[in-house]
């Protein structure tokens, strides 16, 4: 029995020598693949004991904090890579790590060559009883510094003084800052996913020719008009496409308000193109409008007519009655003559106590004739300086036709003129002062 309990035995040391052989063998294959797995992390690998001083440092922790494994080693982490002013809180990090297994943080940290890097740090606490800890670390420096570069935007976008809004690439609107809200439009609570088009334009169709008109920097400019509680603004817009590698992704529309400016640019062009006194077209707009009526007759073949009116008398107005009431005989037969012809018509005073009336797209002599009609009317018109003394006024009117008496606004105007005059010598008037009556109310 002895004999045979011998070779068992050694049958079993040598299948014990062979597992142990297996074990060590496969210890060793997976200690490399660990020391692989560790050094190929694409995150920083840091194992410190208890005392925070380094016992494992990785290939990437070389690359991030430009040490060499050799000479991190045996060093306080907290000493070498944590900068003064945050080692009081990464102590509190890691000593978080220490009671409770497990702690997060994102702090900053130096590297060999004194630059300042901003880390996102995980860590574990290790089993085995050592108190050994994992920090697993990733250099989030240039995701931050583009966080931070959007707050930067993100803050300028919504303290802008301008109202801005932006779309997704479909135009649909995603986004607008106080300054938008604090225009009170009525429609702006309906702004987010309505589309741009519709939004601006009334019509999503009509922002198919607000694209056309893009210049090269996809940029379009104009002014456009929404309606608020108090009153209609007037909103100049520039809107922009975004585009990243070729592709949209955004409009982003810029809105201020020049409610107040487009109104007190409208009163200067009103104070420059009309007479202060009569609030008639002033001689200087006349002959432009003048010269674009004649533009436009050309291409469409209509006859323009032109009438020159000269008051009769206007002096002996301003002998008895004195200037104040020359001026309200001026004011009242350019309001009833601006009263009663059409809005396309023109009425201009042209010096002194002269009007011109300018008539586009006449129709006949029918026209002419009761266009005639309607000026001497609005001329005639009672004029009541006071309780007693109305005036009525009386013209001579001479009338030119485009193209057939003048080739251009100047032989036109001259042409008008003299047939003014010859109307004067025609019915050589008599009367020598504006025909008065008086109001007996007192009767």
């Amino acid at each position: 029995m002895e004999f045979l309990a011998i070779p068992s035995l050694v049958i079993v040391l040598a299948l014990w020598v062979i597992h142990s052989l297996i074990l060590n063998r496969r210890l060793v294959q997976s200690h490399k693949q660990y020391q692989q797995f560790f050094n190929d992390s694409p995150v920083a690998l840091i194992v410190i004991n208890q005392d925070y001083r380094i016992i494992e440092w990785n290939q990437t922790a070389e690359a991030i904090f430009g040490w060499e494994s050799s000479e991190g080693v045996g060093e306080n982490i907290i000493d070498l890579i944590v900068p003064n002013f945050d080692k009081a809180h990464v102590t509190g990090i890691l000593q978080k790590a220490a009671s409770e297994g497990i702690s997060y943080s994102k702090n900053y940290n130096i590297t060999k060559h004194g630059s300042e890097i901003f880390c996102e740090w995980r860590n574990r606490r290790l089993e085995g009883g050592r108190g050994d800890i994992l920090c697993m670390a990733q250099d989030i420096t240039v995701s931050q510094k583009t966080l931070d570069e959007l707050n930067k935007r993100s803050t300028a976008l919504e303290s802008a003084g301008d109202a801005i809004f932006y779309t997704d690439e479909k135009g649909l609107i995603e986004f607008a800052n106080r300054s938008f809200f604090a225009l009170a439009l009525n429609d702006q609570h309906q702004l987010y996913g309505t589309h741009i088009g519709k939004y601006l334009f009334k019509e999503r169709l009509a922002f198919n020719t607000v694209l056309s008109a893009f210049d090269s920097d996809h940029t379009w400019r104009g002014t456009i008009s929404k309606l608020s509680d108090a009153e209609e603004k007037i909103l100049s817009v520039t809107i922009t496409a975004i585009y990243h590698r070729n592709r949209l992704v955004s409009y982003v529309a810029n809105l201020h308000d020049i409610t107040k400016i487009s109104s007190h640019l409208d009163v200067l062009n009103h104070r420059v193109q009309h007479d202060p006194l009569t609030g008639a077209v002033n001689r200087s707009a006349m002959n432009d409008r003048l010269r674009h009526a004649i533009a436009r007759s050309q291409r469409t073949r209509q006859k323009l007519a032109l009438f020159f009116i000269d008051m009769n008398d206007f002096k002996l107005v301003n002998d008895h009655y004195g200037h104040e009431a020359g001026d309200q005989l001026l004011q009242n037969v350019s309001k009833n003559l601006i009263s009663c012809l059409r809005n396309s018509d023109t009425v201009c005073r042209y010096g002194g106590d002269e009007f011109i009336v300018l008539i586009e797209d006449v129709k006949s002599q029918d026209h002419l004739q009761t266009v005639r009609d309607t000026i001497h009317a609005a001329i005639s018109e009672p004029i009541f300086l006071n309780a007693t003394i109305t005036l009525k006024a009386r013209a001579s009117i001479g009338m030119a036709l485009y193209p057939d008496h003048a080739p251009d606004a100047d032989e036109l105007i001259k042409a008008a003129d003299m047939a003014m005059y010859e109307e004067k010598k025609e019915r050589k008037l008599s009367e020598r002062e504006p025909i008065l009556s008086v109001d007996n109310h007192s009767h």
